[in-house]
This record gives C-alpha cells, structure tokens and sequence, in this order.
C-alpha cells in the first residue's frame, strides 16, 4: 500500500459542505498522500457558489475537480454531499475522459471489493450478508451470491437497511458487511446506523488504490466485473405528474395496474406479479400465488420474461411516480437496449 501511496492521486470535493474537515483528515490517517482538494469548494457555504447543484449524483457539480484531475495526472475523483451522508465518484475512462460511476456501479465495485480484502485478510465473517434495496441493481446480489454471501432487499431508506442489519445480527442468522442503496448512500461496518460519506470515502478511495496498484482505474475494474458477473445497465425514469390533479393521477396509474395487472410490457411476457403492498407474488403463466417477505409499501414490481426487473413506485416527496428498470445482458449492448425498450414503456405510462 505503501509503494502505491506515493504514487496515487486523488482529487476531493466536499461542494462547499461538511465533508472538508473529516474526510481529507481520514485518508490521510489511511496513508493517502495525494489528496488534492479543490480549494474553490472547501469553502462553507449554503449557496454553494460553484455550483448548479451540490448533488454529488450530478456530473456537471464536478467540473472543478476534473480540470485538477487533467492537470495533476489523478484518475480517481470522489466528492461528498453537502451534509456529508453521500458520495458520488467520477473516475478516468483511459483516454483522458472522466466518467461519473453511478450508485449501482460504485456499490458493485466496492462490495465485491470488501469480499475480496477480507477473504485476503482473513476478515470475512460467519455467514456474511450483503443489504441492499428493492431498486438497487440486481448486480450487486449476483456479486454477493457468486462470492458465497447471501442477499437480502429492504425498502428504500436506511432505517430499513439498519433495520434489517439489526435483526439479521440480534438473531445470529448473519453478518453484514455492507448495504447501500442505489442512490449514493453507503452504510458500513457497525460505527453509523446510516448512510455516512466518511466511511465510504475511505473505504472508496482504500479500493482505488488498491486498483491503482495494479495499474487499472476503477474504470477498468467495473468493466472486469462486468466480464466475471454479466453486464447490468439501469435507469430511473420520473414520470412527473404535477399540478392540482397530480396527485390523484398519481393514484389512479397505480390503481390500474392494480386492476388490471399487465401479462406483457413493451412485447415481452411478464413472468411475475409483485406487489409490496401486500407481498403477494402471481406467477402469469398459471395464475399461482405466494408471498415474499416484504410488505406494506405501495410498490409495484414486474419480473419480465428477459431477466429485467421493472419497479413503479410513487414518491413520496415529490408529484412524480418513478419507474426502475433493472436490467441485464450477456452483452453492454444487449443490457441497454433492453433499458431503451422498457424507458419507452415508462413514459407511456404517463397518459
């Protein structure tokens, strides 16, 4: 690690938020020697300046860091959120090119990286879990399953995912040794019952070193994993339904598919019917039933006869209905034209 932290460059945004005292202090106590900040953005300040939008989901946020990144030769970019719960990464393509990693990527990455380092250290535990949620890819179970962990799903929100973690380490049935969620929140070890940047920017950046130091970037890690496990490409689709009746079609796009449950979406058979409000399950091709282990949440989820999961789910924040479109393929191209065909249905559905 050593040899490697000599070498390794890494520029850090915490977008004018929290994230400026804790996390260089805590890669540098990891051995990081190249932190570079940006110093426009270590500043405090709740209009954040430089920014559009502080949202480490959102690529346009890190144009500061990637002209440091050009300059100082770093291929591994990581910024936190402004109260420091997040992290988005944005790493080098190879050609000069910096790509942000979505939360699905970058929580594959790291989950079958821990899996690795501990069974290198002799680290992993008895029974080990991985936690994830309902709209996180389905990438990450393959990871866990393929390396001996087993996979469980929760409800989106991390007193879900601490929940499960909880009841999974109270009952001595298994060890967590990570959860996230698609949407950049990662929970690690027992030290925060929550989605922490401080954590997950160590550990992040432990693993792009740890890459580095075979002379790959975490690019190129994503597109080894994508070789070993199969290729995975996933989408969210908000369907925005404002203005006073937003509401009640929010409700009534809901109520139909409810009524009448599709058999075929965008030409292909749908095999399962699932339904988090009451947990049920129907399979299509014999109309038999069963239940899984989650209920009480008014989601909608569609297994489809090519292996993609499709999830419709209200927000509830906000007036838009958003559609989740997990996918796979024995190819990169296979795996997004399925995304294609499926957004297309998402947007029909908005009447």
């Amino acid at each position: 690690m050593d040899k490697v932290a000599d070498t390794f460059k890494m520029v850090y945004t915490p977008f004018h938020g929290t994230g400026y005292k804790l996390i260089p202090e805590a890669l540098k106590r990891l051995g990081m020697k190249h932190v570079i900040c940006v110093p426009e953005q270590m500043v405090i300040d709740g209009n954040f300046p430089t920014v559009k939008s502080p949202n480490p989901e959102n690529p346009e946020g890190f144009y500061l860091a990637v002209e440091i990144a050009k300059k100082e030769g770093a291929d591994f970019i990581l910024g936190s959120d402004p109260d420091a719960d997040r992290v988005g990464l944005m790493v080098n393509t190879g050609n000069g090119e910096f790509k942000v990693l979505t939360g699905n990527q970058a929580g594959v990455l790291l989950l079958d990286y821990l899996i690795g380092a501990m069974k290198r250290t002799g680290k992993l535990p008895a029974n080990p879990v991985a936690l994830k949620t309902i709209v996180t890819t389905e990438m990450a179970r393959k990871v866990a399953e393929v390396n001996g962990l087993k996979c469980f799903d929760t409800f989106t929100g991390f007193k879900f995912l601490a929940q499960k973690k909880d009841q999974l380490e109270a009952s001595g049935e298994g060890n967590v040794i990570m959860s996230y969620e698609e949407s950049y929140g990662y929970m690690l070890g027992s030290f925060v019952r929550d989605k922490d940047a401080v954590t997950a920017a160590v550990a992040m950046t432990e693993m792009a070193a740890y890459y580095a130091g075979q002379g790959m970037t975490l690019y190129d890690a994503l597109l080894a994993l994508y070789k070993k496990y199969g290729y995975y490409s996933e989408k969210t689709m908000n369907l925005v339904m404002p203005g006073l009746d937003g509401l009640k079609k929010m409700a009534e796009l809901m109520a139909n598919l409810r009524e009448k449950p599709p058999v075929e979406i965008a030409g292909v058979a749908v095999k399962e019917q699932k339904d988090y409000k009451d947990g049920s399950v129907v399979s299509v091709a014999d109309g038999s039933k069963s239940t899984m282990e989650l209920s009480g949440s008014n989601v909608l989820r569609y297994e489809m006869a090519d292996g993609t999961s499709l999830i419709v789910r209200p927000s509830g924040t906000e007036p838009k209905v958003k559609v989740y479109i997990l996918a796979n393929g024995e190819t990169k191209e296979e795996a997004e034209a399925k995304v294609t065909k499926y957004a297309a249905w998402a947007e029909s559905l908005k009447g």
